[in-house]
């Protein structure tokens, strides 16, 4: 039960946070998708170094993260903030309106830039990790 709470009330925070910051980048670039991708990029990010935090065998104990911190930042928090749905609905929404161009740049840049930021996230820790 505690888990599921853990993954609710790390999804409930990262809706909100997807929420705030898909209004506030709509109100800053009207016409582009910019919140999503910001989030998605951010997502991956933090993705990669909780990837790295968790997973590194050679971690100190006082940087260790217990499991309830990883299903409410990973399952819920992350799970919620980025989103494979709503980018898939903005880019039809964009091809539809025959803007070809975002389309393809928001394809592009969501695919090369999370994965990029995931690489990036996960590298750096280990680099940090490993000095």
């Amino acid at each position: 039960m505690s888990q599921l709470l853990a993954v609710g009330l790390g999804g409930f925070v990262g809706a909100i946070a997807r929420y705030s910051i898909s209004e506030f980048m709509w109100r800053k670039y009207p016409g582009f998708p910019a919140g999503t991708f910001l989030v998605n990029a951010t997502g991956c990010l933090l993705i990669g170094i909780l990837m790295a935090i968790v997973t590194h065998k050679q971690l100190h104990p006082s940087m260790a993260v217990h499991e309830h911190a990883s299903l409410f930042l990973i399952s819920g928090f992350l799970g919620s903030l980025t989103t494979f749905s709503t980018f898939g609905h903005e880019t039809v929404s964009l091809l539809r309106n025959s803007e070809m161009h975002h389309a393809l740049f928001n394809i592009t840049g969501n695919l090369v830039v999370g994965f990029f930021a995931v690489w990036l996230g996960w590298a750096s820790v280990m680099f940090w990790l490993e000095k």
